[in-house]
């Protein structure tokens, strides 16, 4: 379980910089179209299944 806490929480921190440096960069360069393709959506649908995995281990674990 400790694993799993771990694994998720850095994954979610990895994924939400990536999310903050392709916003960025795409108020920047808006033709590069960072955020508007495939990759991106499949990150973000990545970053919030990680987000809900690490919130419900939280409160598995706060009620042990």
């Amino acid at each position: 379980m400790n694993k799993a806490r771990f694994l998720l929480s850095h994954l979610t921190v990895v994924l939400s910089l990536m999310f903050v440096v392709f916003l960025v960069l795409d108020q920047f360069n808006p033709m590069m179209n960072f955020v508007n393709n495939d990759i991106s959506r499949w990150l973000l649908a990545l970053l919030c299944a990680s987000g809900a995995a690490q919130s419900v281990l939280y409160w598995i674990g706060r009620r042990e």
